[in-house]
Formats: C-alpha cells, structure tokens, sequence
C-alpha cells in the first residue's frame, strides 16, 4: 500500500504564517493532563504496564478513540510524572489523512523529519520560492517514505512563519506551554504504523533546566 500523500496538500498547509494568542490548557490529549502521576492510571481502569515496549515508564490501554479510529494509547512519564501521550495504529492511508487534517485545523506544520535529518519548513520558507519550496518538501518527503520513516512535527496555534527565521527562534518565544504533535508513519508492509505523539517540549525543557540547576552534594 503506498504511503506517498499529496505534497501540495502539505505544502500548502506548511506555508501558513505566527502564532494565536490562546493558549490550550495543559492537557497532552483529552483529558490527559501533563505532570499527571503514574499512579493515577491503574490497572482497575484498564491500564497496563508496557516500559518495556515504549522503552521507558510507561501505561497503555486499548481502544482509545480518536478521528473515527481505536488507537492504543501509550502515555510516558518522568519521574513517575506523564510527560506524553502516543497513539498506535497499524498505517491506513485514509487514517493518515483524517489525522493530518485534525491536526491541521489547529497545528501548524513546522518541520519534517527521517530520523537522520530535520527539514526546518520555517528556515525554508524564508529562503526559496514558493515553487522550490514545494518541490524541496515533495522530494523530502518521498524519499522518507520510501525509507519507511517520516515524521511531520506540528505545533499549536502555529498561524505563520512571520518574524521566525527557523523553528528554534520560533520555540523560544513560545508560551511555555505550546503544545507540540509528531505525526508519523514507520515501517514497511503489514508491519506499517501511524504514531501521533502530543507533548509540552518546552515545559519538558524547563523540567530539564530545573533538575540541571539544582544543588548537588559535595563528591
């Protein structure tokens, strides 16, 4: 089944230009709240231990709807603290498209990635025609498809790329709390995946800072 998807699509939804002024509440998905402690997803409720899979601590439990679609959902955590919420599904191309378009409404596509490099669509977009633009985005893309590893990184309230040279300047004059989504597609035949991944990156950066500044003992 072939993963390719229409660039234009993509590259005319990559092209929107700042941010909106509203903020969403912490919430990773749903009612998923960010800084949630682990203990607070039992086995009672349907959850079940699966560190092991996620490779690192980690809940998941089945059947999560989303789109018209039952994902398993995988939330993450740091410090027994739920820092992420992935959802799981075996690739169709039409789930694909629903999930772009439900991120679209209210993300704005920034950077794509192969899990080797990082297209910055924001630095892009200030360098090359509209037309290069495009075909840059097109070319990436397939070439990542056909590599059977492509991520679309999207983030919320993201309007237009004006006053940003790259997705850097962007994140850092970002309210704390600019929720990030990680559209990807992974793996090759029947074992093909759609993974939506949601989380705070740069209250995970804070959280980062915070641990790095505190006192240590003397050694």
């Amino acid at each position: 089944m072939s993963k390719k998807i229409v660039a234009a699509v993509v590259s005319s939804l990559a092209m929107l230009a700042g941010m909106q002024n509203a903020v969403a509440d912490n919430n990773l998905f749903k009612s998923y709240a960010y800084d949630t402690p682990m203990a607070s997803y039992t086995e009672a409720a349907g959850y079940y231990d699966c560190s092991a899979e996620l490779g690192a601590p980690g809940r998941c439990i089945d059947d999560v709807d989303f789109i018209d679609q039952k994902f398993t959902a995988g939330l993450i955590f740091s410090g027994d603290k739920l820092i992420m919420v992935s959802l799981f599904a075996p690739y169709d191309r039409d789930l694909f498209g629903r999930a772009f378009g439900a991120l679209a409404k209210s993300f704005g596509l920034v950077a794509l990635s192969d899990g080797k490099s990082v297209l910055d669509l924001i630095e892009l977009s200030g360098k090359v025609s509209k037309d290069e633009y495009t075909a840059r985005l097109t070319n990436y893309e397939s070439v990542a498809l056909n590599a059977n590893d492509l991520t679309y990184s999207f983030l919320e309230g993201i309007t237009s790329f004006k006053g940003v040279s790259n997705t850097h300047s962007l994140m850092a004059s970002a309210p704390a709390n600019i929720r990030g989504a990680d559209l990807i597609v992974s793996g090759e035949g029947d074992e093909s995946s759609i993974i939506i991944k949601f989380s705070f990156p740069r209250l995970d950066e804070n959280k980062l800072i915070q641990q790095v500044k505190k006192p240590v003992e003397s050694f």
